[in-house]
């Protein structure tokens, strides 16, 4: 029977299924009556019409939990809290779907929107859908407030803070190094904390906050270290600290604690944190207050505060300041010349300060009482202790012109300096220092203005005379300004205006007078001398002399015209030169009569043409001979040879020739060797020098230059030189300084010396020692290989002396002798057979071993420290 009666209920469930799927409704994807998802998801629901006629479906909406009307998707309406997030789109919209279907949107799923939401349609105009569906939020464990790091102060209660979120809601537990904590007379669990009471420092260690939730199975840990901390407490502090205006100041203050406190300062008036106010600093670690460019305001009760994360101590210390300097008063002085001068300055300080003077022109402070140096200076100082003013006066009798100008009051005491300037003005009457100009010049009746400047202080008023007449009501006359500066214009078109002219100048403490001479300028006369001095084809030097004028009009450049004699002066040219230069004409025609004529000029103007010459010009030849310079030899080796350009004679220059050659003294004269003579050739008509290359060392020359254009070579300039001597260069080190191993190696070099110099010393004075030793077993060899072997001791750089004149004959030796100095010299002569071109030299003495050869001489000289070789002339087929 009951079996029975269950068939019954399941085929009238199925008959109601079965109408239900055969009747118009709405479904809504996914199907599911509750949606599960976690918060931040993105979720798209579509609710589509399941109805015989579709299109009979209008009025489609979607409704929230509030049952309000979800807006579909439009962007003129979008929520104001979307447009300030900077959301493009709405949380959730709606938007129409294919199939006569309407979508709901969830961008990111709040958990506010947790919630049972509803779709509603319209079906025929007669029936209304609708069909639900609930969507719940899932939000994961979040730790709220649950620091990592928790500070308990000793002797106190304390809540470990661990705050923890979810959905659905989580359980919490709470471990102690691994133990269960339950609730006691030391723990209390409260909702979102641990309180312990009475906190002890037994209490440090790490304290364990697990939530889980058993719904999701979701399940967090959080391990939090609880530190017991120790309220700060500040050590014995100065009750008065003082400080100088204007410098800077550090202040400690020291306090203990756990952890160790961090310091500030607060000026107990304002109760300014000092960190960030201006000019002031705290090192909040070690608790000194600096104070930058300290100033009276700064004084007062200052407070130091030390806290750390158990609390707060504070203590507090007076702070007094130097007040530095400030003058309060000081004022400007005029007063007339030999008149007194006070100048008077008060300065405010604490304390007083010391108030003194000094003129800016000198680096040097007046000091209190009178100036030894100048005995009509006096300073003194009155202290008002009350006020803490000091009024310091300079007093100046006898005032001069030179007292004028900036003077520096300065202010001084233990905080510092205070500068002021004040200024004496010394009224004088006019004067005219400035002027040096007595003399005016105008001509051609041309307009001229005299110039006054009358220093005075106050400003001078100024008025003109003319022959003791006031220039005022004569319209010949234009007066521009009436002082300090002033002009006269004058009309000079009458000749009697030139004259004599006053400048008076005027004001309260005297008048002055200026005179001006005005006189007309007069042109140069025609030259006082005018004469050819020299002519070529194509030029014509004269010696021009102009004739004398006043000083201030002289003559500054002479014209000549110049025309061939049978033209006419129509025709004529000109040429100028500056006074002084070269009175050169060039550009003229060969075998030509020219007719000249000079003329002066001056500011004034030109003269009169005058002082008549004529010349004809020769035919066209050779160069003039080229003047050689004076020149030095720049080395050894080289020689800079400069000339003069000639002159052209009509035809250009082409090139140069240069010949130079060695020469030699044969009796008295100096004879040219042929045989030696060098030529060079300059390619450049301009050019006007030229260097002479690898020339003998110590040996005269000849140098001799000839110009050449189209007519030939002219006369050859020449000059003699002499080469320098080969020289040994010593080069100066230059870097860092030298090693360990060069001073031993330097050190090892002078012993070595010093060995051959004593060696050398006992061969000649005492016949032993190893020079001496080798002289005697070369005694024994044939001349000819001691020759070979003296080639052999050529070779060897340092020069071996020898012991006997015997041995010296045989080897080239001439002397050795002692030259008063201390240093021994030693000639050795090197020998050659040649054809003697040039007698022997008197000065040189030289004992000949091959009658018909040339010796080269040369001489070696020890001083006891270095050795000096002189080489003289060498034949060809030298032994060196």
């Amino acid at each position: 029977m009951a079996a029975h009666g269950r068939q019954v209920a399941a085929l009238l469930l199925l008959l109601q299924l079965t109408s239900y799927a055969n009747a118009d409704h709405l479904d809504i994807l996914p199907s599911s009556e509750v949606l599960i998802k976690p918060i931040g998801s993105s979720i798209l629901l579509t609710c589509m019409p399941n109805v015989t006629k579709p299109n009979l479906i209008s009025d489609m909406k979607w409704f929230d939990s509030q049952n309000r009307e979800i807006e579909p998707f439009r962007l003129g309406v979008l929520p104001m809290e979307s447009a300030i997030r900077g959301i493009s789109k709405p949380p959730m919209y709606t938007e129409t779907h294919p199939g006569n279907g309407l979508a709901l949107f969830f961008n990111s799923l709040q958990e506010e929107q947790d919630g049972q939401y509803t779709c509603k349609a319209n079906y025929a105009n007669t029936e209304t859908l609708s069909k639900n569906i609930t969507i719940q939020t899932i939000v994961g464990i979040t730790w709220v407030d649950a620091p990592l790091n928790q500070y308990p102060i000793l002797g106190e209660d304390f809540a470990v803070k661990c705050n923890v979120r979810a959905r659905p809601s989580p359980t919490v537990d709470w471990f102690y190094n691994g133990d269960l904590i339950t609730t006691d007379n030391h723990y209390i669990i409260e909702t979102h904390a641990l309180k312990i009471k009475n906190v002890q420092e037994s209490d440090d260690g790490v304290y364990t906050c697990r939530a889980s939730v058993v719904t999701t199975g979701e399940l967090d840990t959080r391990a939090i270290r609880v530190e017991v901390h120790i309220r700060p407490e500040i050590q014995e502090l100065e009750s008065m600290v003082e400080i100088i205006e204007g410098e800077n100041a550090n202040i400690a203050c020291k306090a203990t604690g756990k952890p160790p406190p961090k310091f500030s300062w607060v000026k107990s008036l304002t109760q300014q944190n000092m960190a960030t106010a201006d000019r002031f600093g705290v090192d909040e670690d070690t608790g000194i207050l600096m104070i930058t460019n300290a100033n009276r305001n700064d004084a007062g009760e200052y407070q130091c505060k030390a806290k750390n994360a158990a609390g707060e101590a504070t203590n507090v210390i007076q702070i007094e300041v130097i007040v530095k300097p400030k003058i309060m008063e000081y004022l400007n002085v005029t007063e007339a010349v030999s008149k007194k001068a006070v100048m008077t300055c008060k300065a405010f300080g604490r304390p007083p300060p010391v108030v003194t003077f000094r003129k800016h022109t000198s680096d040097k402070e007046f000091v209190v009482g009178r100036q030894l140096d100048n005995d009509r200076i006096f300073l003194e100082n009155t202290i008002d202790n009350a006020s803490w003013v000091t009024t310091g006066q300079l007093t100046i009798d006898v005032l001069r012109r030179s007292d004028d100008g900036l003077y520096e009051c300065k202010a001084h005491n233990k905080g510092g300096d205070a500068w002021k300037n004040g200024h004496i003005t010394v009224e004088y009457p006019p004067n005219f220092e400035s002027m040096t100009n007595h003399t005016v010049w105008s001509w051609n009746q041309r307009p001229v203005n005299l110039t006054c400047i009358a220093n005075s202080i106050p400003n001078a008023t100024i008025r003109w005379q003319f022959m003791t007449r006031d220039t005022v009501n004569d319209p010949r006359f234009r007066q521009i300004g009436n002082g300090p500066q002033s002009i006269l214009n004058i009309d000079t078109r009458d000749s009697r205006y030139y004259n004599e002219y006053k400048c008076i100048a005027s004001n309260i403490h005297g008048t002055r007078e200026y005179t001006f001479s005005l006189k007309e300028g007069q042109k140069p006369g025609k030259l006082m001398k005018a004469r050819i001095s020299e002519i070529t084809a194509t030029t014509v030097s004269f010696e021009l002399l102009p004739s004398p004028t006043h000083p201030d009009l002289p003559v500054k450049a002479i014209t000549v015209q110049y025309k061939e004699i049978n033209h006419i002066w129509s025709s004529a040219k000109n040429k100028t030169w500056a006074v002084g230069s070269p009175y050169i004409l060039e550009g003229l025609t060969p075998e030509k009569s020219y007719v000249f004529r000079f003329s002066a000029n001056n500011e004034v103007g030109d003269s009169n043409w005058g002082n008549g010459l004529d010349a004809t010009t020769p035919r066209r030849s050779a160069p003039r001979k080229p003047e050689i310079l004076n020149t030095t030899t720049v080395n050894d080796r080289q020689f800079h040879l400069r000339w003069i350009i000639p002159m052209d004679n009509g035809e250009p220059i082409d090139y140069y020739e240069i010949r130079y050659c060695p020469i030699a003294l044969v009796g008295e004269n100096w004879e040219v060797q042929d045989a030696s003579c060098k030529r060079e050739e300059v390619k450049s008509a301009i050019k006007s020098d030229f260097w002479l290359k690898n020339l003998q060392p110590d040996t005269r020359y000849r140098v001799e230059v000839k110009a050449h254009n189209a007519m030939g070579y002219s006369l050859p300039g020449s000059t003699d030189f002499k080469t320098l001597p080969d020289v040994i260069k010593v080069t100066e080190h230059e870097g860092p300084l030298i090693s360990s191993a060069a001073i031993i190696g330097i050190v090892i070099a002078v012993l070595f010396i010093l060995i051959i110099i004593i060696d050398v010393i006992c061969c000649c004075a005492n016949k032993t020692g190893i020079i001496f030793y080798v002289c005697e077993r070369s005694r024994r060899k044939p001349v000819d290989e001691d020759d070979a072997k003296l080639g052999s001791l050529y070779s060897w750089r340092f020069p071996v002396p020898y012991c006997d004149q015997k041995m010296a004959n045989v080897a080239g030796v001439t002397s050795m002798s002692d030259s008063g100095s201390g240093k021994n010299t030693i000639k050795l002569v090197k020998h050659t057979v040649i054809e003697e071109k040039e007698p022997l030299r008197e000065e040189k003495k030289i004992t000949p071993i091959i009658d018909s050869g040339l010796r080269r001489e040369t001489s070696v000289n020890f001083n006891g420290k270095t050795s000096v070789s002189k080489t003289g002339l060498v034949g060809k087929d030298s032994a060196v």
